[in-house]
């Protein structure tokens, strides 16, 4: 198989935990590098059986970063420990351009006189609420509709 240089796994630490007959990624690869997202330990503390599957977890997650990354970038420090010799804190996600671009665009009727008749942004406007995220208990929504009362 052909040779390649460098690949970027998000979330290896479970990406890996089936994986297809072929080459490993170390292998196929000159350098790994697996971006870690989420705390699949924590979660693991609210399942059933916790006390064998957080520890279970932790483990097969440390095991495949160990075996299929290079390097490991946590998106921030708070994730626990996976491979410590191969691990660094980094912000390594952007912002998508549509997204600033419709931020611009917000931001040109709020400070236009539209804003003060925009079925959105008007004073008397009906209120509404708009939530970017994992609908998940494990990810605060919870937390999320224990707030709505106050909206």
């Amino acid at each position: 198989a052909e040779e390649a240089d460098i690949i970027i796994l998000e979330e290896p630490e479970h990406l890996n935990w089936y994986r297809a007959p072929g080459e490993n990624w170390t292998t196929k690869f000159k350098h790994v590098v697996g971006i870690i997202h989420t705390n699949y330990f924590v979660y693991a503390q609210d399942q059933p059986a916790a006390f064998l599957r957080a520890p279970g977890m932790r483990l097969l997650c440390s095991w495949m970063c160990r075996a299929h990354c290079h390097r490991v970038i946590k998106l921030s420090g708070t994730l626990g420990k996976f491979a410590p010799e191969k691990e660094l804190v980094e912000n390594v996600h952007g912002v998508r351009g549509t997204f600033l671009d419709i931020g611009e665009d917000v931001r040109k009727i709020l400070v236009s006189k539209e804003a003060e008749t925009h079925p959105v942004f008007a004073p008397d406007a009906e209120p509404t609420m708009y939530f970017i995220g994992k609908m998940l208990w494990s990810k605060g929504l919870g937390s999320l509709m224990e707030l709505i009362k106050y909206a």
